[in-house]
């Protein structure tokens, strides 16, 4: 059984991790032993944001902290999830694991991909494992079409579109989703998802373009393309729909079917056939990718998935897109090298 606390006790601890957790608790596998925010009226109440409300009831076993590092230092913890702000990742990360801590860190990774090789050089230093938390590609309908798309049961990739929208994030700490400065605005902390899966999908693009628009933070609507041999990747990023739902949506046309997914429905059109409704399970993204790693840490895989060099690879290819934009949408290559 694994000894887990929380680093960051906001929203995205709330809405997406909490109940996972109480039920890895029910299983057996996981022990809930502390949280830890600075903001101590967190802990007991209900926090909404873009997917809805998160309610939280932590048992009164569950110890409060408001120093990570005071907490760090008197639990006998395995894993750390980090949900802070995204510009406290690496600081926060780096310090769990010199500290002698496994850790499961909120997308993005970091800010700048130089930092995201620092928590990978991290992780190795103190022989501890580091996965961060790309939960989309831990989704039951991604692994799917990432299976069609590895075999070749359609052919290959002609055009692809990933959407993803939004109201802008106003409830984090601080509106620190709001600044710039601290989040990147819905490039890195929102269109992050659509380009690591497509990383996860397609390997690295040749090339990228990017067009953005400033709204409240600075990059609030994303237009980016990346460039593949034969295909283009278009994703669609934007937090600025005041007052409208959350909202996603991905077109995959392959030489042989069209892949269409929105929201719970996932359809396989073939050319010149009848279309197919794709009926899967609902999962737990971030209940499956915290299994994934401790059976990382177990030796019971290698991780070949979800690796942390490959989530630094996606800020690098994100910090791209930014510069892309910079340049007002001029053609830059990528290297993952």
């Amino acid at each position: 059984m694994f000894r887990v606390a929380f680093i960051g006790f906001g929203g995205i601890a709330h809405s997406n991790h909490i109940n996972p957790q109480f039920e890895l608790v029910k299983e057996g596998k996981t022990e809930l032993v502390a949280v830890c925010d600075i903001r101590p009226n967190v802990f007991d109440e209900a926090i909404a944001i873009n997917i809805g409300i998160g309610a939280c009831e932590l048992p009164e076993s569950v110890k409060r902290y408001t120093d990570y590092k005071e907490m760090l230092a008197k639990e006998d913890i395995d894993i750390v999830i980090v949900c802070v702000p995204t510009f406290l990742h690496a600081e926060v990360a780096i310090y769990a694991l010199e500290t002698g801590h496994h850790v499961l860190c909120e997308k993005p990774m970091s800010l700048r991909y130089e930092d995201c090789v620092k928590m990978c050089e991290a992780a190795k230093a103190a022989d501890k494992k580091l996965m961060i938390g790309q939960s989309v590609r831990f989704g039951n309908a991604s692994k799917y079409i990432k299976k069609l798309i590895d075999e070749g049961t359609y052919g290959k990739p002609k055009s692809v579109l990933f959407q993803r929208k939004s109201a802008p994030p106003y409830w984090g700490w601080d509106n620190w989703y709001m600044d710039y400065s601290r989040s990147n605005g819905a490039i890195m902390d929102f269109h992050v998802h659509d380009i690591d899966f497509a990383r996860c999908a397609f390997g690295e693009p040749d090339a990228v373009s990017c067009y953005t628009a400033d709204v409240y933070s600075g990059k609030d609507i994303v237009h980016s393309r990346l460039i593949y041999d034969g295909f283009t990747v278009m994703c669609i990023g934007d937090w600025s729909r005041e007052g409208l739902p959350f909202e996603r949506y991905w077109q995959i046309s392959l030489e042989k079917a069209t892949i269409y997914h929105l929201g719970g429905e996932l359809k396989v059109c073939p050319r010149g056939g009848e279309p197919i409704n794709v009926e899967l399970e609902s999962n737990s993204t971030q209940k499956d990718e915290l299994i994934y790693l401790m059976d990382w840490i177990e030796g019971k895989i290698e991780n070949t998935y979800n690796p942390p060099e490959g989530s630094a690879l996606t800020i690098k290819l994100v910090n791209t897109l930014q510069k892309s934009s910079d340049m007002n949408g001029e053609i830059l290559p990528f290297t993952a090298e």
